[in-house]
């Protein structure tokens, strides 16, 4: 079976004084030592690579004026900045050094998304907490005549396998269901796989295949059904097969669905019907995992302020209005003024797909959904955002349930000489970059003088 990767990065949103982790501590304080001499610290090892062709590999610093890399068992190699052709940077984790913990309190970890395939009387919901996927779904809307459900979902390519538990359901009806996914697209129309667990009623778990012409289903009963309970779709090819277990050891195949799955990327994921009530019904699902990837070793990602000079920075905001952006993390006591930033970007990476929708003139507020309101924006602050329209007038939004990417402005991006990448994943575009001490010290287009650690860094070269 081929194998396809799926990139499950985390992304931590902290609501309250601002809505995501810290992108680092500032370089004083970082822990860690920089010569990797000592149990429990982190060495810095880089790959540097210079003007004359030389490559050197070895434990990084900054000193004297040259970035110095010591090859094992080997002199140490200072070079000046200005022979720098790339240099790569890795933290490596010494024997014994625990990885930083996570902070959870609610985002879903990039890239999973999620949104209603189909209308439904009200707005799902999704939550990832504690390795958990807590999901909350209301029953179809009358006039939608596709079978309505919560779809939370990332993107993979080729062969895949994707398996879960199913642990509660908070909905008595029979037709209420939850369980994973594979599909084709992310609308009512496209080709999708549904396994769904039944908790209540005589349907056990059940298989549904829709197509462009049709669909079907195949369905077990299982008197002795308890949750939590297992579930699994293996894709070979264009076939999808499906199989469930009680205790995720003792699989039993349901059915193979054949010649139904022929794009090379699909979406993978999570699948919630509920059928009673109209409000909605919250569900958790959990030891979620994708081609053996558990979501629960997802590490922190940032949010991204997108400055209107092109440069990225990897951070939280505490707070922001029409005048200015306050930074926190790395960034902390930094303020950005509103015309320099082109886009908050809240959940990173933004699918390819929807990026076209935030590079436009357009001024506004992209939803989870898809939807682009267009408007003016107001203020930022304890995980809600404020937009104004003429229509409309103000409206507040939750920027974890709803919101995707604030838009102000084009991106006009400005000559750099260097690129600068940090540990966070800032993207720094730097007019001039100096070596001050054992900081880089760079001058960056909106932004200002900013300095980086070796700590901090991740790549750096010149942009042709």
């Amino acid at each position: 079976m081929r194998t396809a990767k799926a990139i499950l990065t985390g992304l931590v949103l902290v609501l309250g004084q601002g809505f995501a982790q810290n992108e680092s501590e500032p370089a004083a304080t970082e822990s860690g030592d920089s010569g990797g001499g000592n149990p429990g610290s982190s060495s810095l090892v880089g790959v540097l690579e210079t003007r004359e062709g030389a490559k050197w590999e070895g434990v990084i610093a900054i000193g004297d004026n040259a970035i110095t890399i010591t090859p094992g068992g080997a002199t140490p190699v200072a070079t000046p900045l200005g022979e720098i052709v790339s240099l790569e940077v890795e933290r490596r984790m010494n024997e014994g050094q625990e990885p930083p913990e996570t902070l959870l309190s609610g985002a879903l970890p990039a890239p999973w998304r999620n949104r209603d395939l189909g209308r439904t009387l009200v707005p799902g919901k999704a939550r990832w907490l504690d390795g958990r996927f807590i999901v909350s779904a209301s029953p179809r809307a009358a006039d939608e005549r596709f079978a309505a459900f919560h779809l939370v979902y990332a993107p993979v390519k080729g062969d895949c396998e994707i398996q879960a538990r199913v642990v509660s359901l908070a909905n008595e009806g029979e037709d209420s269901y939850a369980g994973i996914v594979i599909c084709d697209g992310t609308t009512p129309e496209h080709r999708k796989a549904v396994l769904g667990v039944h908790p209540y009623g005589e349907k056990g778990v059940n298989f549904r295949r829709w197509g462009y012409q049709g669909g079907s289903s195949t369905g077990r009963e299982l008197p002795t059904l308890k949750l939590p309970y297992w579930v699994k779709l293996v894709r070979e090819g264009y076939d999808v097969t499906a199989y469930h277990s009680p205790d995720g050891r003792r699989w039993r195949m349901l059915k193979v669905s054949a010649g139904r799955m022929r794009d090379e990327k699909v979406y993978v994921g999570l699948a919630v019907q509920v059928e009673k009530c109209n409000r909605l019904s919250e569900v958790v699902i959990d030891r979620v995992s994708i081609n053996g990837e558990d979501t629960e070793e997802a590490e922190p990602m940032l949010p991204h302020v997108v400055l209107r000079a092109g440069s990225r920075l990897a951070t939280d905001v505490l707070k922001a209005n029409r005048t200015a952006f306050h930074l926190g993390g790395r960034w902390e006591g930094r303020t950005v003024t509103a015309p320099q930033v082109a886009r908050l970007e809240f959940f990173q990476p933004l699918p390819a797909e929807v990026v076209a929708l935030v590079q436009g003139d357009r001024a506004g507020l992209l939803l989870r959904s898809g939807d682009f309101l267009e408007g003016a924006f107001d203020s930022l602050g304890d995980g809600r955002l404020r937009l104004g329209s003429v229509l409309l007038g103000v409206r507040e939004h939750s920027i974890l349930d709803e919101a995707d990417c604030l838009v102000l402005r084009k991106v006009a991006p400005e000559p750099a000489s260097y690129r600068v990448e940090t540990q966070a994943g800032s993207i720094l575009l730097a007019q001039r970059v100096i070596l001050h001490g054992e900081k880089l010290v760079l001058q960056v287009a909106g932004l200002g003088e900013a300095q980086i650690g070796v700590e901090d860094l991740r790549s750096l070269g010149p942009l042709k």
